[in-house]
């Protein structure tokens, strides 16, 4: 049981741990022990960072795209073993992935993402806003991403320019309710992006998605995120939802 403990210590994310010395779970003595040189352990033929979560605060994410469903089970089995949760990144065994951890741990599921394993407290508040609702898979990945990572997401879809008003309602709650990075997932030409900029005091993270039709459809939303003159706005890649809301909820994190 000792030794489940200390392993359990290693696995868990800053926060986690921060959180745990300040409420007096755990001695000062066992903390010290995240420090370990034990970054690596095997699972079958693949290598796991199993100190990732403190180095980082970052859970785990397992990306699964290319991986079978049998390679997919096996490492979260493993990562499980230590880990809270385990985050599985646009693998198309989702409902297979539910179906075998479900009654074993909490899942939180999407179309893109899945999050096996207990929720962290959350801390901090992104607003996610997308323009429409071809853009919901992304938006969805952003929202589900940030509860993994311990932050509240609020979030507006369908709220594209082809009706400028419709952003302001997202916009104002966002503000009114201390959000601290907003996630902006435009396809088309992204117009969306530098105009939510152009009202926040906030810092601006634009997905552009591959939602779009004709000459180079699918490159236009970055190209005019990129050449945005919006000075707050920065730019993940095409349909990149995921690292949007990692780097949301580091920022939230860290302004609570």
């Amino acid at each position: 049981m000792l030794y489940l403990q200390k392993r359990k210590i290693n696995t868990m994310t800053f926060d986690e741990l921060f959180e745990q010395i300040k409420e007096g779970e755990i001695t000062k003595e066992q903390a010290m022990k995240h420090f370990t040189l034990q970054w690596t352990e095997t699972a079958s033929r693949y290598i796991l960072d199993v100190n990732r979560g403190m180095r980082t605060n970052i859970p785990e994410i397992i990306y699964g795209e290319y991986k079978s469903l049998a390679q997919s089970i096996e490492i979260t089995e493993r990562i499980l073993l230590d880990h809270p949760r385990v985050i599985v990144s646009r693998s198309p065994f989702n409902k297979e992935l539910s179906a075998h951890f479900n009654s074993k741990h909490e899942v939180l599921a999407g179309q893109q993402v899945i999050v096996i394993g207990t929720l962290p407290k959350p801390k901090g508040l992104v607003l996610v806003v997308s323009a429409g609702s071809a853009d919901h898979p992304i938006a969805e990945e952003c929202e589900i991403v940030l509860k993994a990572l311990g932050t509240t997401p609020l979030t507006y879809e369908d709220r594209g320019i082809a009706h400028p008003t419709r952003v302001l309602e997202a916009v104002n709650e966002g503000i009114q309710q201390d959000a601290a990075a907003v996630i902006v997932i435009a396809g088309m030409e992204g117009a969306l992006a530098p105009f939510v900029s152009s009202l926040v005091p906030l810092p601006v993270i634009g997905v552009p998605t591959s939602v779009g039709y004709g000459f180079r459809a699918h490159e236009a939303a970055l190209t005019s995120m990129l050449a945005s003159c919006a000075p707050n706005l920065t730019v993940v890649n095409i349909d990149g939802g995921l690292r949007a809301a990692v780097v949301a909820a580091l920022i939230a994190k860290k302004c609570n």
